[in-house]
């Protein structure tokens, strides 16, 4: 059950105006307008530098990796989605590319991937489409703080832990200014990645999974029935707002 501040019960969620979800696109709309926006920038300046041959520059030339990299991001984003809407039903909710909002109550520019509602509670979901082998090198200990990092292709990628970590305290602390107690965790899910082979992946106690782990982890049994996230999954999609 929610609760507002004063303790009272929020209006029912089962009814159907509570529960109705927005849906907007499949995921990656805030990559892909990013990409959309660089690419369009960087066709502009050819063009206007180069009037006779700018098309065939373009035509010729690669776009930069760090304009690449955002339409890749909003492929692993929509190819998520896709895996989350699958699941959705009697035992998951899903939202895709919401609005990551301050603890000032303000929104920020940046974007949660997907959050899913399900019966072991809530999972903020980081889509991440780096190339190259996923490792997790673990030092310290006994006499010296135990250390984890993660690393991709050889390089430390820590930092994506740290990012999802944020998103899990933001969802964390609107759910607990309406005194709903339930679940919130967060996992990292990759596209392209290879994952090891043997043994499940953590770090932090953040599970590193590809779409089917995933699929694996949010069908996993727990307390939180049918209306619970039904209204939980209502009050999340007014917090944190579509992106589009």
């Amino acid at each position: 059950m929610l609760y507002g501040p004063d303790g009272a019960a929020r209006a029912d969620p089962t009814a159907a105006e509570d529960v109705a979800i927005e849906r907007q696109g499949g995921g990656g709309v805030s990559a892909q307008r990013e990409y959309d926006k660089r690419s369009a920038r960087r066709e502009q300046q050819i063009r206007q530098q180069h009037p006779r041959l700018g098309g065939l520059l373009l035509a010729l030339s690669k776009e930069p990796a760090s304009t690449r990299v955002w339409a890749q991001g909003a492929a692993g984003e929509r190819a998520v989605a896709a895996k989350l809407d699958e699941l959705v039903g009697d035992h998951v909710a899903a939202l895709h590319d919401r609005l990551l909002r301050r603890p000032d109550g303000t929104l920020s520019r940046a974007n949660i991937d997907h959050i899913a509602v399900t019966p072991s509670g809530v999972w903020v979901i980081d889509a991440k489409t780096h190339q190259g082998s996923l490792e997790v090198r673990r030092s310290g200990g006994l006499f010296s703080p135990r250390v984890e990092a993660l690393y991709i292709n050889g390089r430390d990628q820590t930092r994506l832990v740290h990012g999802l970590l944020k998103q899990v305290d933001a969802v964390r602390h609107e759910l607990s200014s309406v005194q709903a107690s339930i679940a919130v965790r967060g996992a990292l899910c990759f596209v392209g990645t290879e994952l090891p082979w043997f043994g499940s992946s953590s770090i932090t106690d953040v599970p590193l999974v590809g779409r089917r782990g995933l699929a694996k982890l949010l069908l996993q049994p727990g307390d939180v029935d049918t209306s619970d996230r039904q209204a939980v999954a209502a009050f999340l999609d007014q917090r944190f707002p579509p992106a589009a």
